[in-house]
Parts: structure tokens; C-alpha cells; sequence
């Protein structure tokens, strides 16, 4: 591994980030570069009698990982306001997690936007409307032999008319560990889960919770 290389790679895109306004190109694949040189230099260590390699070789991993660090911290502030300003960004160059970020605050602020636009026609304090009320169920726990005998579409939550008519895919994970409640890409909520718990995802949430090997997927035959 390059170590200068690698380096001078992700300082000049963090100082891209940090000079522009508009975000950069940050897909899937550059992140698991980056994360693979993180994971490398953090997992690597010096023989400190040589104390002056020692110390230069931790110099620079902390520098690394402020960099990386700070990356992400700064594409988070740029998402979050352009949703607050519903301003459209090119979802396919930023990171499926960032995506969830800035549809999910999206959603929140137009459904806020027209709760209080009907307040105000109305005359009346505010009050949900039907296509804007978030609805909350509660994830159903179910075995193997469950899943052996049970059709996919009679554990999937029920659609009704009130939900999107945008068409979601759903994983069966097994969580590998405890998890704590998430919101769904249908604004749902789901968990918190114990470790052993299955139960539908919504496919991009579920992505999510698979890269961070809080579950896996369950395949059914």
C-alpha cells in the first residue's frame, strides 16, 4: 500500500468538499476504497522502539482519519441543507445512507409544508392530513418453520390505500445482534430487534443493516 498515494487521494477530495458547494461524486465503490486504506492504517502498527517512525506513522493515521472523518461529516451538513431548501441533488453519485438521509428529510419537510398550507386555507390549527400521516406498525417476530410454510406476501406489512403507491421491496434478515428501531424508506417503523429476530426490511434500509453486518439475509426456497 501506498501510504503517500493514498493520503494525498482522500485529502484532495476532502478539500474538494470543503472548498465547493455542491457535493462530490462519493458512490459505494470510492467509499470502500477509502474504507479498505482506514481499515489497513488503523489495523497496522509500528514497532515503537524506532519511536521516530512510531510517532510519524501515527501522525499521519490520525490525520487520515480526521480526513475521512470530517469527509462525511461535511457531505452530511450540504444534504441536510438541501433538503431543508428542497433542492434536488443527484442521488447515483452519493452513498445509499446519504440517500435515505435526504429522501427521508424530504418526505418530513413537503409533508410539513402541506399540513400547514391546508392550516392555513382552513383557517384551523394544524391537523394531519390523510396522505401525509405517518402510520407505525409493529414487526412481527417469526421462526424457521414460519418461513418454510408461510407465502412472502402474507408476512409483508399489509398496503393499504393511505401508503405510497411507489412499489418496495422487502429483504428477510436474521439479526446477528441487538438493534435498535429504525425508520423505513415507507416511513414506517421497525424493531428494535434482538439478536436471532427476523423479520421483512425495506430492501434500501436493509442494504444498510447488511453492509454493517447487523443481520444477514434470509434466503427463502
Amino acid at each position: 500500500m501506498d501510504f503517500k498515494k493514498d493520503y494525498d487521494k482522500l485529502y484532495q477530495h476532502w478539500l474538494k468538499e470543503f472548498q465547493q458547494t455542491e457535493l462530490t461524486t462519493l458512490n459505494q465503490e470510492i467509499f470502500e476504497t477509502y474504507k479498505k486504506i482506514i481499515n489497513y492504517v488503523n489495523n497496522h502498527h509500528e514497532d515503537q522502539k524506532n519511536n521516530l517512525r512510531f510517532q510519524v506513522f501515527e501522525s499521519y493515521k490520525n490525520n487520515l482519519n480526521y480526513l475521512f472523518d470530517d469527509l462525511l461529516k461535511t457531505r452530511e451538513k450540504k444534504i441536510t441543507r438541501s433538503a431543508l431548501a428542497l433542492i434536488d441533488i443527484e442521488v447515483n453519485n452519493i452513498l445509499e445512507a446519504e440517500k435515505l438521509l435526504y429522501q427521508g428529510l424530504i418526505t418530513s419537510i413537503k409533508g410539513y409544508k402541506k399540513v400547514k398550507a391546508y392550516s392555513i386555507i382552513q383557517d384551523e390549527s394544524i391537523k394531519p392530513d390523510e396522505s401525509v400521516k405517518i402510520k407505525h406498525i409493529e414487526t412481527r417476530k417469526i421462526d424457521e418453520s414460519e418461513i418454510l410454510t408461510q407465502k412472502k406476501e402474507s408476512i409483508l406489512p399489509e398496503i393499504t390505500e393511505e401508503e405510497p403507491k411507489e412499489q418496495i421491496d422487502f429483504i428477510l434478515l436474521r439479526f446477528l445482534k441487538e438493534t435498535p428501531p429504525l425508520v423505513g424508506i415507507d416511513l414506517l417503523n421497525y424493531g428494535p430487534f434482538e439478536k436471532e429476530d427476523i423479520a421483512f426490511i425495506p430492501s434500501q434500509n436493509a442494504n444498510i443493516l447488511l453492509f454493517e453486518k447487523f443481520a444477514e439475509k434470509v434466503e427463502i426456497s
